[in-house]
């Protein structure tokens, strides 16, 4: 009767060790699929920031232009007076 007992014991404790295995498993791709997305979802930051920065740059690269044209205007006009 022990040794029926004995072997019981054992499946129950090698089932026990597989279902913590695959528990372990489930988890393991559960983070890895969470770190997939935030690296995912820093790299979309990253690109909207570049971006924003490219047209920010544009913009001021515009307005300088636009203010140097402005004042050579008005230093011609200055001039021909």
């Amino acid at each position: 009767m022990l040794l029926i007992g004995g072997a019981a014991n054992a499946a129950s404790i090698a089932q026990m060790a597989l279902s913590d295995q695959m528990q372990a498993q489930t988890i393991q791709t559960q983070m890895m699929a969470d770190t997939q997305k935030q690296q995912a979802e820093r790299w979309k930051i990253l690109r909207e920031t570049q971006t924003k920065i490219f047209e920010i740059q544009q913009d001021v690269t515009v307005n300088q232009a636009k203010t140097q044209d402005k004042m050579f205007n008005k230093w011609s006009d200055y001039i021909k007076s």
